[in-house]
């Protein structure tokens, strides 16, 4: 096995097992040792990537790594004269070693829970859920929630002191409680699914595994929570972002524009998915961003061409989004869809209007836009201006090719 194969390997049960591993050993280790637990969980991985790199993979991956990891864990409490005096009378003889499938889930919604606590603050929990949960990187949150390291250490230090000081409990919330720490839970796995979608931080523009992850949690919240319309409207909008996966980077890794995908490649399955869930999330009178969001993705899925695309429709749910929720991007969202379904010159005196918000001075995505109308309108000169800044702007390889493909053609 080459090295690129096993540690493609690796990151794929890193994605899929960190939550799962970390969750199982703070319910029998507690949760002040949450900290222990990301420590020995990341140290089990890098292991892996050594000893599956010159020995054979096991034949149960999975469990190979809940066992290395139960095992490191036991012997640095012991070390740390903690486990015998402290932990280990609360475990029930052999019954750390007696882990099934539901113990697994029912520690992975514990601890979604816990990571959204009211008495956290709601930047705390998001991103203590995305480090916890997901196993992102300190930087790869930083960039999702569009700040810096050294803000997310803090964050993060003060989320885990409320663990420390026993004022959390490792439990899943009921009766009113619940819906505040749903709406905290969709939001952290929103976050997650876009910095897959459209990687900030890694080579590779789009994450699939990410995606996948946020997937897999809110599908784990619906299986305890089969009513919540929000998360089957959330979980609608991944699907049917996803479903476009396949055509949206070409061989070379470039990304590829909306207009010029290949249609062919859109996975009908996961779209037919999609909108079934998009039609149960209806179901209930709650319009919410998801249920909009995951209705403008359905307008894109439908069509067999670009030029078919109902851009009215899609206006107008992206003024009811407005109103929901005010923000700089989706005005831009709205702004774009109107030069498409509307006025093209009044669409662009809206766009160069924002050009003062703080939210968009450094959106390389406005400004190519802006260079986009120009371009359209046949105004090149002015286009090229505005494809320059959106360059200069832009910290990515793979969207510096993207402008670059734009302002050529």
């Amino acid at each position: 096995m080459t090295n690129i194969s096993t540690n493609q390997l690796t990151e794929h049960f890193f994605r899929h097992n960190y939550a799962k591993m970390v969750a199982v050993l703070v319910r029998y280790f507690g949760l002040k040792e949450v900290e222990i637990a990301e420590d020995i969980v990341q140290d089990t991985l890098v292991e892996a990537m050594e000893k599956w790199s010159v020995q054979s993979i096991p034949n149960n991956p999975d469990g190979w790594l809940m066992d290395v990891a139960k095992k490191k864990t036991i012997n640095f409490l012991k070390r740390n004269q903690n486990f015998e005096t402290k932990i280990a009378p609360s475990i029930k003889a052999n019954a750390f070693f007696e882990i099934d499938e539901s113990i697994e889930k029912d520690s992975t919604l514990r601890m979604i829970f816990t990571c959204c606590h009211p008495d956290l603050p709601s930047e705390s929990q998001i991103s203590l859920a995305l480090k916890t949960l997901c196993g992102l990187s300190v930087g790869e949150i930083a960039n999702a929630l569009l700040t810096t390291e050294s803000t997310v250490n803090k964050r993060l230090y003060r989320a885990k002191q409320k663990f420390r000081d026993g004022s959390i409990s490792f439990q899943i919330p009921k009766n009113n409680d619940l819906t505040e720490r749903l709406d905290n839970i969709f939001t952290t796995l929103y976050l997650l699914f876009n910095e897959g979608y459209y990687s900030s931080h890694n080579k590779k523009i789009i994450r699939i595994d990410l995606c996948f992850e946020a997937i897999r949690l809110l599908k784990d919240i619906i299986s305890f929570y089969p009513n919540s319309f929000k998360a089957k409207a959330l979980l609608s909008l991944m699907l049917l972002s996803i479903a476009r996966f396949e055509s949206r980077i070409d061989e070379k890794g470039a990304i590829v524009i909306l207009s010029e995908q290949n249609r062919n490649l859109w996975d009908k399955e996961l779209i037919a998915v999609g909108i079934e869930y998009l039609h149960q999330s209806a179901q209930s009178n709650e319009v919410t961003i998801y249920h909009l969001l995951a209705g403008i993705s359905a307008e894109h899925c439908l069509v067999k061409s670009f030029e078919r695309t109902n851009w009215k429709s899609i206006y107008q749910q992206y003024a009811i989004l407005e109103k929901l929720n005010k923000s700089a991007i989706i005005t831009l969202n709205k702004t774009i869809s109107k030069f498409y379904g509307f006025d093209k010159n009044e669409a662009l005196q809206d766009l160069l209007s924002l050009e003062k918000d703080e939210e968009l001075k450094k959106n390389t995505h406005y400004f190519t836009s802006i260079a986009v109308f120009y371009q359209e309108l046949n105004q090149r000169e002015k286009a090229e201006a505005y494809f320059n800044t959106a360059l200069k702007l832009s910290k990515s390889a793979t969207e510096k090719a993207l402008i670059e493909y734009k302002m050529n053609n």
